[in-house]
């Protein structure tokens, strides 16, 4: 990489080989850690180098807002949404734990998603095939605590993840509410602890060979 030193690369090959894995740049403590500097200015030193030579650029994120517009990346890649997708289940930990669980990273257009962050989920179960979601699919989750009557939501319940169209009782409780008859609603006290919104489906995604199954 023309006019980089030998650890100015190396730290640029370090950020995009994160995003890479978990879809968010690291920190600069993360930088720090990886490296063995002796302190955090160190850091910004390399960084201030970096974006002056037009290898990075500073998002409007203040956290993990570094974005690489060359080296292992084109810069058309700043136009596209990282979209993490999770082995088993969603981890709902902190940020460390998140990360640390991406199966794959997915790239989508803006144009497709808008603005937010993502996490891309494999269906399992036959408990949407009325709102025309089957086993096998992958839904696009934007990451929200929140959700209206009607939407389609990712929700952390007893332990695992569920994905039902959310609804209120009468009583102000959730319910998470099936799309098949033979599948009865699930009522959540509105304090239950146990009970978190991931975030609201927006986008379908269906492989090809999905498709023989059902049509069969």
């Amino acid at each position: 990489m023309e006019g980089l030193t030998q650890r100015q690369k190396a730290v640029l090959d370090y950020i995009c080989k994160v995003i890479q894995k978990t879809g968010f740049s690291p920190t600069f403590r993360e930088i720090k850690e990886h490296f063995g500097f002796a302190s955090l200015y160190a850091v910004v030193r390399h960084i201030n180098a970096l974006v002056k030579k037009g290898y990075l650029k500073k998002g409007t994120r203040q956290f993990r807002g570094l974005i690489p517009t060359k080296g292992l990346f084109k810069p058309e890649f700043s136009e596209l949404i990282p979209i993490p997708e999770y082995a088993g289940s969603v981890p709902l930990g902190n940020t460390k734990e998140l990360y640390d669980n991406v199966e794959e990273l997915h790239w989508l257009s803006k144009t497709l998603t808008g603005p937010g962050e993502f996490v891309l989920f494999h269906v399992q179960g036959d408990s949407m095939v009325k709102a025309g979601i089957y086993s096998g699919d992958y839904v696009v989750i934007k990451r929200q605590e929140n959700a209206d009557i009607g939407d389609i939501i990712l929700a952390s319940y007893k332990g695992g993840v569920t994905l039902k169209r959310y609804g209120r009782t009468k009583n102000n409780e959730h319910l998470l509410i099936p799309e098949n008859d033979k599948m009865e609603p699930i009522t959540v006290p509105k304090d239950d602890k146990e009970f978190k919104i991931i975030g609201k489906m927006i986008l379908l995604i269906r492989k090809a060979n999905n498709l023989k199954k059902i049509f069969k």
